[in-house]
């Protein structure tokens, strides 16, 4: 008799007992190992700029941000107009009203309130203003010289170390509110929303039954400057209980938001 045949005569035969245990450890194994949602990890820094849309996610950080990013025009200008300046590409009187112009324009933000309606009232007195001037030009009244020339007389200039710091004053605070988001946010979940204030953590939760995430825009400029920003507002059984307003990109997000809500999902404990 060979080896081989020794051996094989040798094995004993697995016992019942033996067989049936092996699946109850497969099904042990299995159950020990976590098990992929398919779902991709959120990240915090996408409270500043969302992810892609289309992408499932677990959750959707949003936050709300101080007025201060409405500002940034006026910071980038101030910058340009130093610089330019310095260079001497352009005349002191013209960069300051320059200046002053995107700063005023800046102010109606936090001054006014444009909706669509009167947004659009707005644009239409503006293009009246101007025809206005451009007939009375036409007709050699004078109005709009005399304007120019009382305006020509105003010597609105700043130096370059004025631009300078002008610059640096508006990125000192805007640095210091763009912080403010990344501890105080709230995190949109398919079935709850939790708002989070670091270090501390959870500070209210809002269950997504019962409850309803729309998008307002309660001025045009906000929309614009924040590149189709707006408020956020959770709402249940008809109530505001949650208002994060100033939030960019918030068009984009909302894609992801309905996206998420579409679906209840079910968590397997």
């Amino acid at each position: 008799m060979s080896d081989e045949e020794t051996t094989a005569s040798t094995r004993q035969p697995e016992t019942p007992a033996e067989t049936s245990s092996k699946p109850d450890q497969a099904a042990e194994s299995s159950r020990s190992k976590p098990q992929s949602t398919g779902l991709k990890k959120e990240s915090i820094w996408e409270v500043y700029w969302p992810g892609d849309p289309k992408v499932d996610r677990e959750a959707i950080p949003v936050a709300s941000f101080p007025m201060i990013i409405y500002f940034w025009p006026a910071m980038l200008t101030f910058l340009a107009c130093g610089v330019l300046q310095h260079l001497e590409w352009a005349s002191e009187s013209t960069l300051g009203w320059v200046a002053i112009g995107v700063f005023a324009s800046n102010l109606m933000v936090i001054v006014t309130d444009l909706d669509q309606k009167k947004f659009i009232i707005a644009l239409l007195v503006v293009a009246l203003i101007g025809l206005g001037a451009w007939v009375t030009t036409l007709k050699d009244m004078g109005l709009v010289s005399g304007a120019a020339e009382k305006l020509s007389l105003l010597d609105v200039t700043f130096s370059v170390h004025a631009h300078f710091v002008f610059f640096f004053m508006f990125w000192f605070f805007f640095v210091l509110g763009m912080l403010q988001p990344r501890f105080n946010y709230w995190r949109i979940e398919s079935n709850e929303f939790v708002h989070y204030i670091q270090p501390w953590g959870r500070d209210q939760s809002v269950p997504r039954l019962g409850s309803t995430v729309t998008r307002e825009v309660p001025d045009v400029l906000e929309l614009i400057l924040t590149f189709g920003g707006g408020t956020l507002v959770i709402r249940r059984d008809g109530e505001a209980v949650a208002r994060i307003e100033h939030v960019p990109f918030l068009g984009r997000r909302m894609v992801a938001i309905e996206r998420m809500l579409s679906v209840t999902r079910v968590k397997h404990v």
